[in-house]
């Protein structure tokens, strides 16, 4: 087999293997859904990955590899107010202003860290990345004297965890926590924090 058919046997078995995941969850995973899922055998899915863990940990890999992109793309957009940056990196975690099945298996995947030390490392790498990104626009916030916040540092991890408690709801089917009301209570609370109205919206 070549190095670029043994890729594109990977790829299929990690999109074959989040779809089974976003529709069983990790209890219901097993060899032989995820080789029909991805029309191949149960013996080319262990070709690729010897066990069930190792594929485990590739999804979730392969998911924060492409949330991770998706953030920072937002984060840096060019020629963009740091307000805008802010709300589209903000964004990017929110369904359905996102891609709702990548969020949906990253929250799937993360309940994974209880019991695996390397699934709590990726998760705890990507918090480190999307705090990095919080802390760059607030800093740029500041610098164009658009947000004034009392600490930049605090402002920025309340931020990562605000957004992660509302998009907790959002995906775990809270009818009272819609996307509009997720996104307007991060933007409001975000202009509290960095003390810029420009940032507040109205409740839909």
């Amino acid at each position: 087999m070549t190095s670029r058919g043994t890729s594109s046997g990977r790829d299929s078995l990690l999109t074959a293997a989040g779809r089974v995941l976003r529709e069983r969850g990790v209890q219901g995973l097993c060899v032989r859904e995820v080789a029909a899922a991805a029309g191949m055998s149960p013996a080319a899915v262990i070709y690729h990955y010897k066990t069930t863990n190792d594929l485990l940990f590739a999804v979730h890999e392969a998911a924060v590899g492409e949330y991770t992109k998706l953030r920072t793309a937002a984060a840096r957009a060019e020629k963009a107010s740091p307000t805008a940056r802010l709300l589209a990196c903000f964004k990017v975690g929110v369904p359905p202003y996102t891609d709702s099945a990548l969020i949906e298996l990253l929250y799937e995947m993360h309940g994974l860290t209880r019991r695996s030390p390397r699934h709590a490392i990726l998760l705890t790498d990507l918090w480190h990345t999307e705090l990095a990104l919080y802390e760059e626009i607030v800093a740029d916030g500041i610098s164009q004297r658009v947000f004034d916040p009392d600490d930049p540092a605090a402002a920025a991890r309340a931020l990562l965890a605000l957004e992660d408690g509302l998009v907790l709801h959002s995906v775990s089917d809270n009818e009272f926590m819609t996307s509009s009301l997720v996104l307007t209570t991060f933007a409001n609370v975000a202009a509290q924090l960095l003390k810029c109205p420009a940032l507040s919206l109205r409740s839909r």
